[in-house]
């Protein structure tokens, strides 16, 4: 790899679509001929909330020789504008004319390629999918191309509860000032106009449990552009990023690794690897046509852990294989027997789990599980589905099942999680549910795993008609009747060819961090939620000064959720405090959303406090009530 260059940064300012106006920062090669572009468009707010993300990332990029640029979303850090949801068109809009704006600059050659994880993996497919002429490749992970099928909003059809979690977070970037540094002295006005317009985006979510016209506005279809998709093990998105890679027209390549929803190089969930260098050899060839043998690689390269007793995935080796497969060696197990009753039985829990999605796994237990004999020599595990038949006391109803590899000393760890909302089983996204008594054939894919499960080991079956506190309590509240010589779990592996190791990860020097110099956590309070005796996440507030903007930031938030009615409904709430302290700017948010379930309604109530300079500038609580008709 050749030496790195040296790089400039500077803020720039971009017109978009409608009169917007977009904020990024820029790093480029300092002298040289003109190079290709590399954008990131999210709502996070590179300029200050996220750098410490950034930094160590982008910017690498371009001293190997590109113009890389973290352009804020409109609405959100220095853009103009206004975020009322996600995906809505003219995000897209104004994604497409950075791409256009950024092809015309007379530091770029004309090349174009997008980048990103998650919310900017999104905006990436959509746009993408509008065909700019100058997006010539994309580097995207934890990206879905439909968010009603894939995304925070639902498992199977059936609400997460977690879904409030993400609806709160997005009311407190979007209750965020624009920096003085960036906006310039309209910065104020632009701020209380966000204030104005903030709703929990929470609202236009429950308005449409089915996929209706809303959702399938905001999808993707399958696109052209050469794309690299990644994403982990322990993150929801390797589901829909084998699904997309599965159906992508263009040319196409998947790393699928042990990793939680962050980039490989970062990962908590080891092993890491050199992901920076992998995305460049994608970005050279289709954004310089140099010969890098990406297109030589399987077009699907996963690591097959070998799990600890903790779930942890450190230990295993990377395979490769085709991508769709030809054909997946599966091995059915079935558990004859009389009919099997699953009663709605939710159970509260002292603390919530820290995964609220379920997505990595973990300790579980066993009991109650159905259990394959033990296996007889280490096997691969992977895309199990559970296949059966399904009655229903009433119309509708849930059906949850849980994957588990169970060591002989009884020892369990769940794998995966599959959920089905019977009003949605025939997969088309419109609320059908069977009629009472109706005898259901169902499929339900469980998230995407490869596993190894060890000679000794069995698998248990855990299956419930309630998904608490991962789900929404069912609003059918019904107990169901599983037909058990109809009960079938399929167990495919795909027997992947051992691969090229990876590069070991490297990164650009973060920024210059320090402690908080002008806060005081102990004046940094929430808004109470109102709900007695629910279960809390608070996890530990994010507080430093960054010297590049002389500020310091303190970020902290509490999550809270509440079985009521006898456990049939629930209330969640997120609440969020922000702080933004430098000589001559002191900024604090504060947001609380609260959702509350009722057999037909959801009830929503938030808050948003903003304060400047100590003295309140903005206090509104508002409510709305949801019909409630199928989650």
């Amino acid at each position: 790899m050749a030496e790195p260059l040296d790089i400039v940064e500077a803020q720039v300012r971009i017109p978009a679509a409608g009169g917007r106006v977009l904020s990024a920062r820029l790093w480029r090669p300092k002298d040289g001929p003109r190079v290709p572009a590399i954008l990131d468009l999210c709502p996070y707010r590179p300029h200050d909330v996220f750098r410490p993300v950034m930094d160590p990332l982008l910017p690498w990029w371009a001293a190997q020789g590109y113009a890389v640029l973290a352009v804020d979303t409109g609405g959100a850090g220095g853009s103009s504008g206004l975020l009322l949801d996600e995906y809505l068109k003219p995000e897209i809009d104004d994604a497409e004319a950075v791409v256009a704006w950024a092809a015309a600059q007379p530091w770029c050659d004309g090349a174009v390629g997008m980048s990103g994880l998650s919310w900017a993996a999104f905006t990436a497919i959509r746009t993408a999918a509008r065909k700019p002429p100058a997006l010539k490749a994309m580097v995207l992970g934890g990206v879905s191309e439909d968010g009603w099928t894939t995304d925070v909003q639902s498992l199977g059809g059936q609400m997460y509860s977690a879904r409030i979690d993400w609806a709160g977070v997005m009311l407190m970037f979007n209750a965020l000032p624009p920096d003085p540094q960036q906006a310039g002295d309209g910065w104020r006005a632009t701020w209380l106009k966000r204030l104005e317009a903030n709703r929990p985006f929470i609202l236009p979510w429950l308005s449409h449990p089915e996929r209706d016209a809303y959702w399938q506005r905001k999808s993707a279809p399958m696109g052209e552009t050469p794309t690299l998709f990644y994403s982990g093990w322990a993150d929801k998105y390797a589901t829909s990023v084998l699904r997309i890679a599965a159906g992508w027209k263009g040319p196409a390549r998947t790393i699928i690794g042990p990793w939680e929803h962050v980039t490989p190089t970062t990962a908590t969930r080891g092993p890491r690897i050199g992901f920076l260098q992998e995305a460049l050899r994608w970005w050279d060839r289709w954004l310089k046509g140099r010969e890098t043998g990406v297109m030589a690689d399987p077009p699907l390269r996963y690591w097959l852990g070998e799990p600890d007793g903790k779930g942890g995935l450190e230990h295993g080796v990377w395979r490769g294989v085709d991508w769709p497969a030809a054909s997946l060696q599966a091995a059915p197990q079935s558990w004859p027997g009389p009919p099997r009753v699953l009663a709605p039985t939710p159970v509260t829990p002292a603390t919530l789990p820290d995964d609220l999605y379920e997505d990595a796994p973990g300790p579980w237990s066993s009991g109650g599980a159905l259990l394959t004999p033990p296996a007889e020599v280490d096997r691969e595990v992977v895309l199990p589905v559970l296949r059966g038949r399904v009655r229903s006391d009433r119309a509708g109803g849930l059906l949850v099942a849980r994957l588990l590899d169970v060591a002989p000393d009884g020892q369990a760890v769940r794998m995966s999680t599959a959920a089905l909302n019977l009003g949605f089983h025939d997969g088309s996204g419109r609320f059908d549910p069977p009629k009472a008594g109706e005898w259901l054939d169902v499929t339900l894919p469980f998230q995407a795993i490869a596993w190894t499960l060890k000679k000794g080991h069995r698998v248990g079956l855990l299956l419930s008609a309630d998904g608490w506190p991962t789900l929404w309590p069912g609003r059918a509240g019904a107990t169901l009747t599983l037909d058990m010589d109809r009960l079938e779990l399929s167990l495919p592996r795909a027997d992947g060819a051992d691969v090229r190791p990876f590069e070991p990860p490297v990164t650009a020097p973060g920024p210059a961090m320090g402690a908080a110099k002008w806060l005081d956590a102990s004046k940094e309070t929430f808004l109470p939620s109102g709900l007695t005796g629910a279960a809390a996440v608070a996890p530990p507030a994010f507080a430093y000064h960054l010297p590049a903007t002389g500020t310091d930031y303190r970020l902290a938030s509490r999550f809270e959720l509440l079985l009521t009615d006898g456990g049939r409904e629930a209330a969640a709430a997120k609440m969020y405090r922000a702080a933004l302290e430098r000589p001559g700017w002191s900024i604090r948010v504060n947001t609380r959303l609260v959702v509350r379930s009722e057999p037909k309604a959801f009830n929503v109530s938030w808050t948003i406090q903003a304060t400047e300079k100590g003295t309140e500038i903005f206090n509104r609580t508002g409510d709305a009530r949801v019909p409630r008709s199928a989650v």
